[in-house]
């Protein structure tokens, strides 16, 4: 009986702290949109809004740079307008309310498909279908979100998705890549978006080659927690916009 109401009670506590964290991520995000918004009213100067997922962390306190952290959005469903996340309606609503001429978007998404989704799928098939396509799927579907910037005239960079992390499984997710496959994935993803933005002409920020190790993981040196990138690496990114601004790649 005791166990059994210790069971209840934690189950009661978990589900108490992740609804916790949902309303802390919900107020973050409206907050950060309320707070971009007025200043894009207040101010002409052009701004660098920095749009995606976990990963534009490193951005956070550098100038220039205004930073939209949209949860744990994926690059396959970005263009989903309906989703859990509703990544595709807050995205647009910065896009269509937010950024003026003369702004640019840095775009921050894939390297949770990367991570976990890509090789889930590949497993989910039986291996019957080669990890090259979902690859190739989940870059087709970033790239409709891309194209709905170009179209809208909006002045935007694509960010490589970081190199492979060390972790192991700590959320516990179904079919969790060993090493040697989540390194293939990211190296592949990251040649896909390059293709595909040398292909539409659209700006590829590739910081991925700049932090690689020899065996596909992100250097120790440049990561703060084994998967996000830290500080040092802003230098790397300011070295590729001034690159691609340029018009060399």
């Amino acid at each position: 009986m005791k166990q059994a109401t210790l069971k209840r009670w934690g189950a009661l506590a978990r589900g108490t702290d992740k609804r916790y964290k949902l309303v802390r991520r919900e107020l973050y995000i409206r907050l950060t949109y309320l707070r971009s918004l007025i200043r894009s009213r207040l101010t002409r100067k052009p701004a660098t809004y920095v749009i995606g997922d976990s990963h534009v962390g490193l951005f956070l306190g550098q100038r220039p740079f205004r930073v939209h952290w949209l949860g744990p959005a994926t690059a396959h469903n970005l263009k989903q307008a309906q989703s859990t996340l509703k990544a595709n309606a807050r995205l647009m609503r910065i896009i269509d309310t937010v950024v003026r001429d003369g702004d640019t978007v840095i775009m921050v998404f894939g390297e949770i498909d990367c991570r976990i989704h890509i090789y889930n799928q590949y497993m989910e098939h039986l291996t019957e279908v080669p990890m090259r396509d979902f690859i190739e799927a989940t870059v087709a579907n970033y790239a409709v979100v891309l194209d709905q910037l170009a179209a809208r005239g909006i002045e935007f960079y694509v960010y490589s998705v970081m190199p492979a992390a060390r972790e192991g499984n700590i959320y516990s997710v179904p079919n969790y890549p060993p090493p040697e496959a989540r390194c293939a994935i990211n190296r592949g993803f990251n040649e896909s978006l390059r293709s595909l933005c040398e292909e539409r002409g659209y700006r590829f920020i590739d910081v991925y080659s700049r932090i690689v190790d020899s065996d596909g993981f992100i250097r120790d040196e440049f990561t703060q927690d084994g998967v996000h990138a830290s500080p040092e690496v802003m230098c790397f990114v300011r070295d590729e916009l001034d690159r691609v601004d340029a018009g060399d790649g």
